[in-house]
């Protein structure tokens, strides 16, 4: 009998508090009750500590499972190239998961390879030869360019899974190169990255696809990468219905998240908008300091559909605004960000409208905070232009 084990793209989003999880700490803890599997999207971007895999391993149950995302220094920045190193770094990863392996938890590893990537057979087959045998990958092409018959058979003989996309570089082409099928929804559209919310008609088109892979495999995983606003959850719970595969906290979930999705305001009150710190705070000019009043109208200017909060803690605030990441680093006084004002206002320790639309987003006592505490020693703030997060370009969006 197939086994179909559905889930989301990583699961501790700030922003999924209330709507979806009733508890602000142990999200990991309530997530595994509902679902059976979820995606480690940080491993992507940075190796986590032994302490933190043990974790995962202790906080879940037995028949919990876990896929990861191959750090990016692999996929995107020497492209699967041996002769840059990628064994060494390939053995540490799989060092750092051992914890995983060896409880039987970690279900797939998946190389999501960059849209410039082309087909490359050579390449390929290299990468592969390197792959632990006790591991199980899946790779995701993000380049029409490796969808032919000859890719599929590299895949074949290695026992790599083809991932099953839904967005907008790679068509919905079901492929299953391995007994397990792995599927991966990000959305449709120009701009959908982690910001769309399908509908039921879209998902239900999906399952003729679904059952088409579970017929040529022995397990479906799949994993809905569209986090923003709670979207995910609530896609993969009406996936689980719509395949048969829910359960009674599943069904639950569902009924509360649209109970939440229906009932629930924005929970701002109007006291705590920008109007209320932009001037004196305790004697210090709070967010006139670091922005004009037309910076902050164009912060407001931007839809609450376009922002979503990724991390918010004492030491850390994260967020995707727009095209584009915020990340404030309070316990090591950094701003992290790009966009082409910050380019120069960065230089100058002043704020572009995505700074001010994550602040804005605090409320009013937190924001007058945060600013006294970058005021009070700006000197050794550092405001930094780049990506903490790589987000497909526009140039990528339009290679469809």
């Amino acid at each position: 009998m197939v086994e179909f084990a559905f889930g989301t793209c990583g699961w501790s989003y700030a922003e999924w508090e209330g709507i979806f999880y009733p508890k602000k700490s142990g999200k990991l803890s309530q997530y595994c009750k509902i679902f059976p599997t979820v995606e480690i999207d940080s491993t992507f971007y940075a190796l986590p500590n032994e302490g933190t895999v043990r974790g995962w391993v202790t906080r879940t149950p037995s028949d919990f499972t876990f896929s990861a995302k191959l750090p990016q220094t692999i996929t995107h920045k020497k492209e699967l190239k041996l002769d840059q190193g990628i064994e060494e770094e390939l053995n540490q990863f799989i060092n750092v998961m051992t914890p995983l392996i060896e409880s039987g938890k970690l279900a797939t590893v998946l190389a999501q390879l960059p849209p410039r990537m082309e087909f490359d057979a050579e390449k390929l087959e290299s990468f592969f030869s390197i792959l632990p045998k006790q591991v199980h990958f899946a790779v995701e092409f993000r380049n029409n360019s490796w969808l032919r018959n000859e890719t599929f058979k590299i895949l074949e003989n290695n026992k790599v899974s083809f991932t099953i996309v839904d967005e907008p570089l790679l068509p919905p082409e079901v492929h299953v190169t391995s007994d397990i099928a792995y599927i991966r929804w990000h959305g449709r559209g120009f701009r959908p990255w982690f910001n769309y919310k399908y509908s039921e008609e879209e998902l239900e088109s999906w399952v003729p696809k679904v059952r088409e892979a579970a017929s040529k495999s022995r397990k479906v995983l799949g994993y809905f990468n569209n986090h923003f606003h709670g979207y995910a959850p609530e896609n993969t719970l009406q996936m689980m219905q719509m395949t048969g595969v829910t359960t009674s906290h599943a069904t639950a979930a569902l009924q509360r998240l649209e109970f939440q999705r229906k009932y629930s305001g924005k929970g701002k009150a109007e006291s705590e908008t920008l109007d209320t710190w932009t001037g004196q705070v305790g004697g210090i000019s709070g967010l006139a300091n670091f922005a004009t009043p037309e910076v902050v109208e164009e912060a407001r200017g931007i839809s609450d559909d376009d922002f979503s909060l990724r991390e918010k803690t004492k030491r850390r605030i994260a967020a995707y605004v727009g095209n584009t990441t915020v990340d404030i680093d309070v316990g090591n006084r950094t701003i992290i960000h790009r966009c082409s004002v910050w380019d120069n206002s960065s230089l100058h320790k002043e704020f572009c409208k995505h700074v001010v639309k994550l602040i804005e987003s605090l409320g009013a006592n937190e924001a007058v905070i945060l600013l006294s505490t970058i005021n009070s020693s700006i000197d050794l703030w550092k405001f930094e232009s780049r990506l903490s997060v790589d987000l497909p370009s526009r140039h990528d969006r339009s290679r469809v």
